[in-house]
């Protein structure tokens, strides 16, 4: 192979690698990820929450069941001492039954309106749930797809690397010098193929003086132009 073919294939590896990195380091599927697993802390906060407050209500009527069990035996027990009571201690007991009758109306209101929040926080709950372990799945697909793609990226990587290492063994040691030179000046491409008159990467027309330069230079030479390494292919090699 040709110093100039070998020029032109090492800069294709580079201009690989450096789209692959690029790739790596900006995949969308990381960022989409990343968006995924805030969504699933902000709500796994909200199921904390929403478990909070279930609880409280659950408390709430733990505590109303409590309350009627005291009122229904306090009622349970004046009517057991209700015999023999004079007129007064009988009006007496009527206000407190009352009381109780009251206290016990104002459980049961309550006790309906805790069971119906609790019903809706429950249903609040489990839709979240719901939330959670879709988003729990999708996290965990994405994420194996993922790494699969940059796994894929890498491997490939890993073997341009190797390709292009063996290229550079196969050049000069101050024609690769050169190349790595002109590299890093012109971020990453540093090699232009001469295609008739026209250099690949400037596109500017050389003229006949110029085409005469480089013919006597042979197959590597440097665009006047741009002063990028003007390379010109074989035939069968273009």
């Amino acid at each position: 192979m040709s110093t100039a073919q070998v020029l032109a294939d090492i800069q294709e590896l580079d201009l690989s690698l450096m789209r692959d990195a690029g790739t790596l380091e900006g995949m969308p599927e990381v960022r989409e990820l990343a968006r995924k697993r805030r969504a699933y802390l902000k709500l796994k906060g909200e199921a904390s929450h929403l478990l909070g407050e279930r609880k409280d209500i659950e408390t709430d009527l733990a505590e109303l069941d409590e309350d009627e069990l005291a009122c229904t035996a306090a009622v349970e027990e004046a009517q057991a001492g209700a015999a023999g009571l004079s007129y007064h201690e009988v009006q007496d007991l009527e206000i407190r039954l009352s009381d109780l009758a009251k206290r016990l109306d104002k459980i049961a209101h309550t006790r309906t309106e805790r069971t119906e929040a609790l019903a809706a926080q429950t249903q609040r709950e489990e839709k979240l749930t719901g939330y959670l372990t879709a988003l729990e799945r999708a996290i965990t697909e994405e994420t194996r797809q993922a790494r699969q793609r940059a796994a894929e990226i890498q491997e490939r990587m890993a073997s341009h690397r190797a390709e292009r290492a063996e290229l550079a063994a196969a050049l000069a040691a101050d024609d690769l010098a050169r190349y790595e030179a002109a590299r890093t000046r012109f971020n990453g491409l540093a090699v232009e193929v001469l295609s008739g008159a026209v250099p690949s990467i400037c596109r500017t027309t050389l003229s006949a003086a110029s085409l005469a330069d480089l013919s006597r230079a042979g197959e590597v030479g440097e665009c006047p132009y741009c002063h990028r390494i003007l390379v010109t292919l074989p035939e069968e090699e273009s």
